[in-house]
């Protein structure tokens, strides 16, 4: 029976059971994330032996679960901290603040789609590997991995950008057969010194913005760039337009910035900037968090900002965007139980973006996991109604996000657990697997994105409208069958957030646990009046749904009747059809035999007269045709019989008969006129048959 916190029992499986024992022993306190997914399956990434898990996520609820243990041909000589698999899943990315190593994927095939058919459950199959620059991380001993990114805009999936904290530059690497080559190397600024680290002046954080079409979409092969958003230590944001060109080489072109950000401020909004993420929105939203616990959620726009008293317009390989500033939020980074508002500054946040819903991320920290949805289109749609003359240079769009603690792991100013895993998954449904620092999962869906829309508007609508409350429900409006979403807004506390799953440990104080049952006390008396007013609600509903009920079986009843009767009313008809199609059929026949009797005795027409006459006639023709032959084959035997006596007469001494010539010439001529007579009737009876034939067909 699946647990509440792992629907799909994870923790059970062996190789969770394996990690749980590894991350119990690890003492790093740093975020991490050794779990990655793609095309159903779930990667996992073991440090001890040095290999990746693959778990086929349609066989997890078999008494067996498919997986398979791959592992680097040259195991990584660095820590991994992060993998990242590209976009058509057959690169994997080991990622580690000393390193980056590439690992290849085999082919899949089978009818459960493993990488490896011939080879038994749990045996390892060996992967071909491309350590990038290993030699350089080793002997460069101060030189970190602080960002590594898969490039989206490579024609084969396999480039990858790193940033290092060493010498201020992202660095472009090709993996191919089995190599991992540099390409070529992007300068940021000055090199990286204590100083500008100091100030913040160096890189820490990149991600890429969506891609830009330059030319005219009518030629055969327009060109597209990829501009590359990098955060610097103290806010600022600097942007490098990159290009694929005709030979399939990436190229970049010169590095501006920073970029503006309105409205202005003094301290460019954040101190400690520590991540940036540019969500899949239109248009494109970006965020930037701090160590603090800050998150500034701007819009990427084009920067048409007059300068110099002219209208600017950029090349077309060189564009140029502002940030607008349109919210700040401050997490609540661990439990507040002693209510003293500090912080820890070292808790450093990274940002996740949701494949699911474009305007929703994710925050991992030291003390577990914030999802935050912005509501852009809410906010776009008040802006478009706004007058232009309104604003001038930056559009005034101001809201408030939907921000969720979904997982704490840690108390202010406490002892810090780090999140190690973060994936969301699309099998069955959507679900959020996070590993936890002492190697426990939590499975859980995804929160309803339908409820958040809800809670924004409602937000809003109460902010504009102080007496909204006489007014009607905007969620009942727009899904009055959404009973589960009306229950769960029921269920929430009145800030709006949901119950944040507690991880904390049993290494907590004494004292921290008696405020925290004081606490609980309190929220289980709200959460009590909740249910029931929940449990009145469901009651309410069950009461209509009785009566609904009772009306629709007298629907049903009614409708039954209704059937029952037309279905007698077309037997009767199939029944009378049957015997219409009977005298119909009869009918038929006898029409079919009377017209045929009625052209049997009708007298002939003129034209078979006429061609019965000519018929006769033919064979009267060929009658005296015949008895003409006759008479010319009876001579034809008297002369030959005339012949051959005169012959024999000849040959035995009997008395011979001269002829003359004259009479030789005349019996020849009258021969070959009998014979000519002859072969002329022979062939007009051969015509008069044929003709005879065809008329008779």
């Amino acid at each position: 029976m699946p647990s509440i916190t792992d629907m799909l029992n994870l923790n059970k499986l062996e190789m969770f059971q394996t990690m749980r024992k590894i991350l119990e022993t690890d003492g790093a306190n740093t975020i991490r994330n050794l779990i990655a997914y793609k095309d159903q399956i779930l990667y996992i990434w073991n440090p001890d032996e040095c290999c990746l898990y693959s778990l086929l996520l349609n066989t997890v609820h078999e008494e067996q679960p498919s997986y398979q243990k791959l592992f680097p041909v040259s195991p990584p000589l660095f820590d991994v901290d992060e993998i990242l698999i590209n976009e058509p899943g057959t690169l994997c990315a080991l990622v580690g603040s000393k390193g980056v190593s590439v690992m290849r994927f085999p082919k899949r095939m089978g009818s459960k789609s493993l990488y490896d058919t011939s080879g038994s459950q749990g045996e390892g199959i060996t992967c071909s590997t491309s350590l990038l620059q290993d030699k350089f991380f080793i002997t460069k001993h101060l030189t970190d991995v602080k960002r590594v990114r898969w490039y989206p805009g490579s024609p084969e999936d396999n480039h990858l950008v790193v940033l290092t904290n060493n010498k201020n530059c992202l660095r472009l690497f090709k993996v191919d057969k089995g190599t991992g080559k540099l390409v070529s190397i992007w300068r940021l600024g000055p090199q990286t010194s204590r100083i500008l680290a100091s100030l913040g002046d160096t890189a820490v954080d990149f991600d890429f913005a969506p891609p830009v079409l330059l030319g005219s979409r009518i030629q055969s092969d327009p060109s597209i760039m990829w501009p590359i958003l990098v955060l610097q230590g103290n806010g600022d944001v600097l942007c490098m337009n990159t290009t694929v060109d005709d030979s399939m080489n990436i190229k970049s072109a010169k590095i501006t910035g920073p970029l503006t950000m309105y409205p202005p401020a003094d301290d460019n909004y954040s101190e400690d900037a520590c991540s940036i993420l540019v969500m899949d929105t239109i248009p494109p939203s970006v965020v930037i968090a701090s160590n603090f616990g800050e998150l500034y959620n701007c819009l990427l726009l084009p920067d048409t900002q007059a300068k110099n008293e002219d209208e600017y317009e950029p090349s077309e390989y060189q564009h140029e965007y502002s940030l607008h500033i349109i919210e700040t939020i401050e997490l609540e980074l661990g439990l507040n139980i002693e209510d003293n508002g500090e912080y820890d500054s070292s808790n450093t946040i990274q940002l996740k973006r949701d494949a699911a819903v474009t305007s929703r991320y994710w925050c991992l920290h030291n003390t577990g996991v914030h999802s935050v949805t912005v509501p852009l289109s809410e906010l776009l749609d008040e802006f478009s109604k706004t007058n232009p003359d309104d604003f001038r240079g930056s559009p005034d769009i101001q809201g408030q996000s939907f921000v969720e603690y979904y997982i704490c792991t840690g108390l202010m100013n406490g002892e810090t657990k780090p999140i190690k895993g973060f994936a969301i998954l699309s099998f069955p449904t959507d679900l959020l697997v996070t590993l936890l620092s002492n190697g426990e999962v939590v499975t859980q869906a995804v929160p309803d994105f339908h409820y958040n829309k809800l809670s924004i508007a409602n937000m809003y609508t109460n902010e504009d409208n102080p007496a909204s409350e006489d007014q009607v429900d905007s969620s009942e409006n727009v899904d009055k069958d959404d009973f589960s979403s009306f229950i769960s807004a029921l269920l929430q506390k009145e800030n709006g957030t949901r119950n944040t799953i507690l991880k904390l440990g049993p290494d907590v104080p004494k004292e921290i646990v008696v405020q925290m049952v004081l606490q609980t006390m309190n929220m289980r008396r709200g959460t009590l009046n909740n249910h029931k007013i929940v449990s009145e609600e469901i009651e309410r509903r069950v009461r209509m749904l009785a009566k609904a009920k009772e009306r629709q079986l007298q629907e049903m009843q009614r409708l039954e009747e209704a059937r029952k009767k037309l279905q007698d009313d077309v037997e009767n008809k199939a029944e009378k059809l049957d015997e219409i199609s009977n005298k119909q059929e009869k009918l038929t026949q006898r029409a079919s035999s009377m017209l045929l009797r009625l052209v049997s005795a009708a007298p002939d027409s003129i034209s078979i007269k006429k061609k019965r006459e000519l018929l006769d006639a033919y064979k009267t023709k060929m009658d005296l045709m015949n008895k003409r032959i006759e008479e010319a084959r009876d001579k034809w035997n008297i002369v030959q019989s005339e012949s051959a006596a005169a012959v024999y007469k000849q040959l035995y001494g009997g008395r011979s008969l001269k002829l003359t010539l004259e009479q030789e010439l005349v019996i020849k001529g009258n021969l070959s006129e009998m014979g000519s007579t002859i072969l002329d009737l022979e062939r007009k009876v051969r015509d008069l048959r044929t003709v005879i034939n065809t008329i008779a067909s």
